[in-house]
């Protein structure tokens, strides 16, 4: 992958000893925020375990069980089965129930569709590359244990190449239906697209047609609130297709207000990965962080990455019927490693490696194999699938004389892979067949300007501009402000550090070595979520590494490297189901406080806004109703407001600073 990278930090830090670094973080930055968040990775000690494997998103981030810590819902796609941890006060995560035995998961979501105070579970499937359609599967919690109720709750009949399922109350009556968005179709079938099925109010679902909605062209969806009518919005997006605003009507229909949201030239913005949505400026209104980057399928077309300081070469190509190839110099004898290719069916098993004149054959190298001049004499017959390696000669002239020229060919025959990778090490010079695409696209911050969004990107550091994967918002430094923590797909073999942003009254601050970030290895940055693991009143961060990677815990160093004097203030509000016995899903949270100390008026009240759902998304959809506030130097807070959807509220008056508050049943 060929990008720019600037490396020229605002915030550098390092992990050596914590009294240094904070020594460090105070003098460069501004008095008003002095706590600077610093992660350490506790993976082991959370005992979250889990397999080298495809994440496909996110986790769904859900209190199951209702004991006022949230569990995961891992999804690991086509290897793995989806796994259910439960979190306990002590930061560590047991075990959950085992739910399906099946792989090609992809999207997660939980909720209390049926009303009984228990949280029940969806989990969109996959369609066998499109050949298979089938529907979501329904689990209902009944004490602890997941039954599959799918057959009789009205779901079983009508398949799609699943992708994103969502919880909402679309008719505003009450109780939460289910849409589900879904990739292509590639057979001719009678069901659409995407479906959406209203709730009968007795454990039973049937489909709503909803023309609009059923042909929108996405694979993910972030459910939203942005015009206050109480009809759930939704944003959809995928790295396909461009992004688009649909507002929520009454009968289970919806409106394309792409154009009256979006500035025009973001009215056919693609490349979008995930989307958070937060407050960034405490005004009362929702603004986006869209993470943009390239999926596999982009990217698996004449990218390479070529890391000059390990003499390291890396090569992904699309898997369709093709031949390509590049030159490559060396000093010496070459490694051959992790040649490999992303499985599309059976009919390829094994892409083999042809060296030399004589076609010598080897299995693709997972485990580093040497290959000296020697051995690889001779141009070779291109004509089977496969790698073709060989040895050209020495180079006589020019800035590479005395080294060796190399030369790497593949050919596949039929569509025979999603995409296909090689790792050379050892080469010095390299010259491609081809232009090497450029991986990186630039992320996106909308503001939004009464009912309008405001391209705002300027206030991102250049890592905004890489191939970024996903995105979540906390408030990391509780100063009141929420922050972004950007995953970054890097390089086509090897992690690098994701980005870190601290939100100051709506301007951000690039913060580097953050150790939040599992480096040294060949996964890439996907998404995750962000809460507080440990109850110490700072948020943490759980993340899922792609491309066989593993789900790493990050504790947020908070609460142990910073002066009592130096912390910031927090609460925390458990929204549970209304009186009337609405469950917590769109409830609106406000807090009031007074800043202390301050130099604002005696009179001035600052307000924080949460709305219960995902604060960000890809495929999976999570329920957060633990709402977590930085109150920065406030001690006390004035008053919580807890909304449900249905208008009943309740409030609560007063509360001392760092507390858990419970509101609602």
């Amino acid at each position: 992958m060929i990008n720019k990278r600037i490396n020229k930090p605002i915030i550098a830090l390092s992990l050596f000893t914590v009294p240094a670094i904070v020594a460090i973080s105070i003098q460069h930055v501004l008095a008003a925020q002095p706590v600077i968040p610093l992660f350490k990775e506790v993976t082991a000690q959370s005992k979250l375990s889990s397999f080298p494997a495809w994440k496909y998103g996110g986790p769904a981030t859900v209190d199951l069980n209702r004991d006022g810590q949230y569990d995961l819902l891992l999804t690991n796609h086509d290897q793995w089965p989806t796994q259910l941890f439960y979190g306990t006060n002590k930061g560590t995560f047991t075990t959950g129930p085992h739910l399906l035995g099946q792989a090609d998961v992809h999207g997660i979501s939980a909720a209390d569709y049926d009303q009984d105070g228990q949280v029940d579970i969806i989990i969109t499937l996959g369609g066998g590359n499109g050949t298979k359609p089938q529907p979501p599967r329904l689990f209902k919690q009944q004490q602890g244990k997941f039954i599959d109720v799918t057959q009789q709750s009205g779901l079983a009949n009508m398949g799609a190449r699943g992708r994103s399922a969502r919880w909402l109350d679309v008719d505003n009556d009450g109780d939460l239906d289910l849409i589900q968005i879904n990739a292509e179709k590639m057979i001719t079938e009678d069901v659409p697209r995407n479906l959406l099925f209203m709730n009968q109010g007795n454990g039973q679902f049937s489909y709503h047609s909803s023309p609009l909605f059923e042909d929108i062209d996405a694979e993910k969806i972030l459910v939203s609130q942005l015009n206050d009518d109480q009809y759930p919005d939704l944003i959809t997006f995928n790295a396909y297709s461009p992004l688009q605003i649909w507002l929520g009507k009454a009968n289970g229909q919806y409106e394309n207000a792409t154009k009256h949201y979006l500035p025009a030239h973001l009215q056919d913005i693609g490349f979008v990965t995930a989307v958070a949505q937060t407050d960034i400026d405490n005004d009362g209104d929702t603004d986006l962080y869209l993470a943009r980057g390239k999926s596999y399928y982009q990217i698996a077309n004449n990218a390479l990455s070529f890391d000059k300081t390990t003499n390291r070469l890396d090569i992904r190509d699309e898997g369709n019927k093709s031949q390509d190839g590049i030159s490559f110099t060396s000093q010496g004898p070459i490694t051959l490693a992790d040649f490999y290719h992303f499985p599309r069916g059976p009919k390829l098993i094994k892409l083999p490696v042809f060296i030399g004149q004589h076609h010598a054959r080897i299995d693709p190298p997972k485990k580093s194999i040497t290959l000296t001049p020697e051995l690889a004499k001779g141009k070779p017959t291109i004509s089977e699938s496969g790698w073709y390696i060989y040895y050209v000669g020495q180079i006589e002239q020019g800035a590479n004389k005395g080294q060796h020229q190399w030369r790497l060919d593949w050919k596949l025959n039929e569509n025979l892979a999603w995409d296909i990778r090689a790792s050379i090490t050892g080469v010095t010079a390299i010259q491609p067949d081809w232009q090497p695409q450029a991986l990186g696209v630039d992320d996106i911050l909308l503001v939004n300007d009464n009912g309008h969004f405001v391209d705002a990107s300027s206030r991102l550091p250049a890592q905004s501009k890489d191939n970024n994967w996903g995105v979540i918002s906390a408030d990391f430094d509780n100063n009141s402000y929420s922050d972004f923590f950007v995953y970054r797909f890097g390089e086509l073999n090897k992690r690098v550090e994701d980005i870190l942003l601290l939100n100051h009254q709506g301007q951000f601050t690039l913060v580097e070595g953050h150790g939040a970030t599992a480096l040294g290895t060949q996964a890439h940055g996907d998404m995750g979520t962000a809460f507080d693991i440990d109850q110490d009143g700072f948020v943490d961060i759980i993340s899922g590494d792609d491309d066989n990677g593993q789900w790493h815990v990050f504790n947020n160093l908070g609460g142990n490297a910073q002066a009592d004097s130096a912390k910031n203030n927090f609460i925390k509000v458990n929204v549970g189901y209304s009186t009337t016995g609405i469950d917590p899903i769109g409830a609106k949270v406000e807090v009031e406080y007074h800043q202390q100390p301050t130099t604002q008026p005696k009179d001035k009240i600052d307000k924080q806004v949460f709305t219960v759902g995902s604060v960000s998304a890809a495929h999976s959809q999570s329920l957060m109703n633990i709402a977590h506030f930085g109150l920065a130097k406030a001690n006390q807070v004035k008053t919580i407001t807890v909304t449900w959807r249905d208008n009943s509220q309740l409030q609560q008056h007063n509360i001392a600073a760092g507390q858990w508050i419970k509101m609602g049943k």
